[in-house]
């Protein structure tokens, strides 16, 4: 890996100049609220451009990134099928409001991948992919009460907004002004890993619940893994209850496996949520499942969806290629685990020569870290985690040039343009910061 320019400097003079210019015309300075950085305390930095494995800013310094773009980026960033299929696309029309053969193909490619999955109708988002699915098991069962979990996120709609972890606990916004009391009402919450909690909702509202949505993998509270036999135990509640039981795959999707968190935990779903990944990082997601489900959804059924930009070409041609390949390479799986597995062996190395505490939990190219003396392995775990010390590592690592989640709530996404190179700086560098952490104590 060139080094040049990976020790940052930090005064971030254009950033800090456009954020000021930002915050005259946008609420907050940012148009989604964990980019502020205010939970880490600084202002944010403005990206100029990326390419592969790294980020550039506005004032040209480089960073690894382990965010990449919340996920999609399975690849890295600027793809070169992609980018090119999307230079070749985009001379058509960026938008059509009609039926296009790609959205077909696209349709046909995602059954291919995903187990269960008969039907799939694109939306523009992963927030409308979950919102909708929603909707369609509520018209399906004829019930309208649901549970989520505390700490996963499924969008901003207004029924996923209790407990709803990562942006909503970064900023300790305990509840949501603008979601209704009917709406609350109607959202049942339990702890994530809890089987005993939901079989406990579930008795308390016999025949009312329409829906059990869960992130199959946590990523909105850090990392969190299903517990052994937890995902089994939803899937069994819910063949007893006749509840349709929805995988929110937006993060998990095509990521931890060609078939997502339902084929790496052979966990079947009725319904599935997919985001950003389906369109290489474009602005799109979907909800696709069985037919005896989906075929409730307009114009089939009653249940209305509709959006004049779902299955917008220049989302499918990107998002067709970047599945097209992983689909074609499964080799591509093995080096992203391989990656993975390096660097949560060489920072756990690194942890233990500190008297800092620290819990790593990783799934595939999943990854977080939590300051924390317990397991984290729900929200309680992980907001009692020390967001301080979490904080002082994520400027220590910046300065250095790798770009981590500016949240203690976020995970952390491994892309397969990273080098060994690139992942040793990383181990390094931890090493690094957390001396310099040691040295402030």
């Amino acid at each position: 890996m060139n080094t040049e320019k990976i020790l940052v400097t930090m005064d971030n003079f254009q950033s800090k100049k456009l954020f000021e210019r930002a915050q005259k015309s946008i609420p907050g300075g940012v148009n989604s609220p964990v980019r502020a950085f205010k939970s880490v305390g600084r202002s944010p930095i403005f990206i100029k451009r990326a390419k592969g494995a790294y980020l550039y800013d506005a004032d040209d310094n480089r960073y690894i990134d382990y965010i990449n773009s919340w996920g999609p980026m399975i690849l890295g960033h600027a793809y070169e099928p992609v980018v090119k299929a999307i230079q070749e696309k985009v001379l058509d029309s960026t938008s059509f409001g009609a039926p296009t053969e790609l959205e077909v193909e696209m349709a046909e490619l995602i059954k291919t991948m995903a187990p269960n999955v008969d039907l799939i109708r694109m939306v523009s988002s992963g927030t409308e992919a979950c919102m909708s699915a929603l909707r369609l098991a509520r018209g399906f069962t004829g019930r309208n009460k649901f549970i989520k979990f505390e700490g996963c996120y499924h969008g901003h709609a207004d029924a996923f907004l209790v407990k709803a972890g990562s942006g909503v606990a970064t900023f300790n916004i305990q509840s949501v002004p603008g979601i209704t009391g009917g709406v609350s009402n109607d959202t049942l919450t339990a702890p994530y890993n809890d089987l005993a909690a939901v079989q406990k909702l579930i008795g308390e509202n016999r025949h009312e619940i329409a829906a059990i949505i869960i992130e199959p993998v946590a990523g909105n509270m850090g990392c969190v893994p299903p517990s052994p036999g937890y995902l089994e135990g939803l899937r069994k509640i819910c063949d007893q209850e006749n509840i349709v039981l929805m995988f929110d795959e937006v993060m998990t999707g095509f990521r931890l496996a060609k078939g997502g968190a339902q084929e790496r935990f052979n966990v079947n779903a009725d319904l599935m949520t997919y985001g950003k990944v389906i369109g290489a990082g474009m602005p799109v997601g979907a909800f696709a499942g069985k037919e005896h489900i989906m075929q409730h959804i307009a114009p089939l059924g009653n249940v209305y969806q509709a959006g004049t930009l779902s299955g917008n070409p220049i989302a499918m041609i990107a998002g067709y290629t970047l599945l097209k390949t992983l689909k074609e390479d499964p080799s591509i799986y093995v080096e992203l685990e391989e990656k993975s597995n390096y660097l949560c062996t060489g920072l756990n190395k690194v942890f233990r020569e500190t008297n800092i505490p620290l819990v790593i939990n990783q799934v595939g190219s999943m990854i977080s870290v939590h300051f924390s003396e317990e397991p984290v392995t729900d929200f309680r775990t992980s907001v009692a985690s020390n967001t301080k010390l979490f904080n002082k590592f994520f400027h220590a690592m910046l300065k250095r040039g790798v770009y981590l989640p500016p949240s203690a709530f976020e995970s952390w996404f491994v892309c397969n343009a990273l080098s060994k190179d690139d992942i040793q700086y990383t181990i390094d560098a931890a090493r690094e910061s957390l001396q310099e952490i040691s040295a402030q104590q």
